[in-house]
């Protein structure tokens, strides 16, 4: 279940980010300081009212907003940064216990899920142009 959530939280975190970003066209470190300010209040907020037990949820969201605030030419829409989302979310599982306290470790986490998500667009046969978005 803790899994499953911290999933959830990275994909919606990235795409809310992308999506005030680049669809709403606020640029990226608005899109994401939004996203962090209110996944920061509410996640504090239900781990004080025990409504939820998994701990650093606002971490992962933090962590899904930097990768959110990549360019529309390597990430061509919303479906593509559910995808880079989701691998934010894998690395973070992965790495939990790594660098703990280490500066940096959430956007290196943010630019592995990008290059990854670029190789697998290579390598599935993605052109090296980038496509016209589409929402």
């Amino acid at each position: 279940m803790e899994t499953l959530l911290i999933i959830m939280v990275s994909v919606i975190a990235g795409v809310a980010t992308y999506y005030i970003s680049v669809v709403m066209g606020k640029g990226a470190v608005f899109g994401s300081a939004i996203v962090v300010l209110i996944s920061g209040i509410l996640f504090q907020y239900l781990e004080a009212e025990n409504m939820i037990t998994v701990s650093g949820l606002a971490v992962v969201a933090t962590t899904a907003t930097y990768t959110g605030m990549v360019a529309q030419k390597n990430v061509a829409n919303l479906s593509e940064m559910a995808a880079a989302g989701f691998i934010t979310a894998l690395l973070y599982i992965a790495s939990v216990n790594t660098f703990v306290g280490v500066g940096g470790r959430l956007g290196t986490i943010a630019a592995l899920a990008c290059f990854s998500w670029i190789g697998i667009k290579k390598l599935i046969g993605g052109s090296a142009k980038p496509e016209e978005p589409r929402y």
